[in-house]
Order: C-alpha cells, then structure tokens, then sequence
C-alpha cells in the first residue's frame, strides 16, 4: 500500500507530537529544578540576609503573619 504525499501544511506525525511533549516535560522540569536551586541558593538560604542574622523572625512576628494568609 502506497502512502499519499503529505502535504507541506503543519501536519505531525504521532512520533514528532509525542517528542514535542517529551521535550517540553523535560524543559519544565529543568525550569522548575533551576528555579528551586536558584531560591535556596540566593534567596532563602541567603546569609547576608539581615532577617537571616537576626536568626528569623520573632514568636509575635511569625503569628502575625500567619494570620495575614
């Protein structure tokens, strides 16, 4: 059996649709892995920080601020 030509419109096959996929899950999970590293390493965990000198926040501040959610 003879296949017709594809034509030159945007028509995937099944195989590039699932590599498109695969290929942005694996770009997601790159960005998200960045991202964490990134904040622990920069932000969070940041020891110029002058909340992170003071040694965080106070019992009344941490209250506070859980109230505020």
């Amino acid at each position: 059996m003879i296949k017709p030509p594809r034509s030159n419109k945007s028509e995937s096959s099944k195989r590039e649709i699932v590599l498109f996929v695969l290929v942005m899950i694996v770009a997601t999970i790159l960005t998200v892995e960045a991202t964490n590293f990134i904040l622990k390493t920069f932000v969070i965990g940041n020891p110029n920080d002058q909340l992170t000198k003071a040694g965080g926040l106070s019992t009344s501040q941490e209250r506070e601020t859980r109230k505020g959610k």
